[in-house]
């Protein structure tokens, strides 16, 4: 599991993923060699990837929704797989409950909505029902700051 220095590790590359070996030893008062084989381990074990995250508002997807979905149990996977191929859909999952997907959307417009739902998903029979909500804030998002894993593992945690 991670330990303090693997969390502070990546705290610091939330703030920025761009840090040298060098920097984060410093600031994490730890030799570099430390900081290499333990960012090593977190990357290859999977725990982080060092990557860019575009911000969707900026680049002008403002106009957010999630969409539920039923869908016809016989090919419902193969529903999520082609759907998931939109650049559109940020999120997508299969659910338990009264539907079976749940799919987080990104667009510029209403019009950009209409347009993909009488495209992608009016046409196709094998989608039964659907519910669409429209964001009208956004509190927080992926991109509008880092994971506090901290907080985040110590929630999952047994309280005494």
């Amino acid at each position: 599991m991670l330990d303090k220095l693997d969390r502070e590790l990546i705290k610091e590359l939330q703030k920025d993923g761009r840090q040298s070996y060098v920097e984060l030893a410093k600031k994490l008062h730890v030799a570099e060699t430390t900081v290499r084989r333990r960012l090593q381990r977190l990357l290859e074990e999977g725990f982080i990837r060092v990557v860019a995250v575009p911000d969707p508002f900026r680049l002008g997807f403002r106009f957010v929704c999630t969409m539920r979905l039923e869908a016809k149990k016989d090919v419902l996977r193969q529903i999520g797989r082609e759907l998931a191929q939109s650049p559109n859909i940020y999120y997508l999952s299969f659910t338990t409950g009264e539907y079976d997907i749940i799919a987080i959307f990104l667009f510029r417009s209403a019009q950009e909505l209409a347009d993909f739902m009488w495209r992608e998903v009016s046409t196709r029979p094998d989608i039964v029902r659907t519910e669409t909500a429209v964001n009208m804030e956004i509190v927080k998002t992926p991109w509008s700051g880092p994971l506090n894993v901290d907080a985040l593992l110590e929630s999952g945690e047994e309280k005494e």
